[in-house]
């Protein structure tokens, strides 16, 4: 059977309807299975589930101003070459990878178990304060025109 998905997206990856689709053979095959009965979530999936939710919080919660540069980003750093062989991400997949990068900080890593929305609020997210300063930190290519975008995170 040959899937076909709506609104243009090329491949998915995750869990819908009892069913788990994976990509395979560089993105260009989605294949289905059905969903183990008896599964049971792992430290690991309890983890990052956590994890996830704090990041969406995170992002949630920051300025439109901050997203929208973000979101011009994006478009320019999935022209590098290094990711023209990956599916374009948005403004969320890229703040995600910020925040991951980030937390792999070995000078001043970002706690993502202990991150917060008030830590936007109070403005002490000073590494990743707007996009000029995450790409200045390395947590992000550097890309045409990023000194541009200092929009500040903080809503």
């Amino acid at each position: 059977m040959k899937v076909k998905f709506k609104f243009g997206i090329k491949s998915y990856s995750g869990t819908l309807d009892d069913l788990v689709y994976a990509n395979y053979a560089d993105r260009s095959v989605v294949v289905g299975r059905m969903l183990a009965e008896n599964r049971e979530l792992t430290e690991q999936n309890v983890t990052m589930g956590s994890r996830m939710s704090i990041i969406s919080a995170v992002y949630g919660a920051a300025s439109n101003d901050f997203k929208e540069d973000l979101a011009k980003y994006a478009k320019k750093m999935y022209k590098l070459k290094e990711f023209s062989k990956r599916i374009a991400g948005n403004s969320y997949s890229v703040f995600t990878k910020v925040i991951w990068n980030a937390s792999k900080d070995t000078e001043n890593p970002l706690d993502i178990d202990t991150l917060t929305v008030d830590d936007l609020e109070m403005g002490s997210l000073t590494q990743i304060s707007d996009v000029k300063t995450i790409v200045e930190n390395g947590y992000l290519p550097v890309v045409d025109g990023y000194e541009t975008y200092q929009s500040s995170i903080n809503a």
